[in-house]
């Protein structure tokens, strides 16, 4: 029975980057404001767009989390290589 790292190593790297592109679609949508026209000949039926407002903390989070997952999962994949390594020069 085989027992490595590389799977979770690559799966941590991969949430990574999934979260790091959800949020910055997130951060995107946020920057883009459609404007509504206003149109003067209909006051009497007017109204009032409230924008939505998204906390700019839950992206920068997952960002944040992000930059952590992809630290652990390349720091796994390094440990790794590296019990590769030293079980090479023992059996050498």
């Amino acid at each position: 029975m085989t027992v490595s790292a590389v799977q979770p190593g690559y799966q941590l790297i991969e949430q990574s980057s999934k979260l790091a592109e959800e949020a910055s679609r997130e951060i995107y949508q946020a920057q883009i404001s459609n404007p509504v026209v206003k149109d003067s000949s209909y006051q009497f039926n007017k109204v009032e767009f409230k924008p939505v407002e998204s906390s700019p903390m839950e992206p920068i989070t997952k960002l944040v989390q992000a930059d952590k997952y992809s630290r652990i999962g390349t720091n796994v994949l390094q440990r790794d290589q590296e019990m590769i390594g030293t079980l090479l020069d023992i059996h050498v």
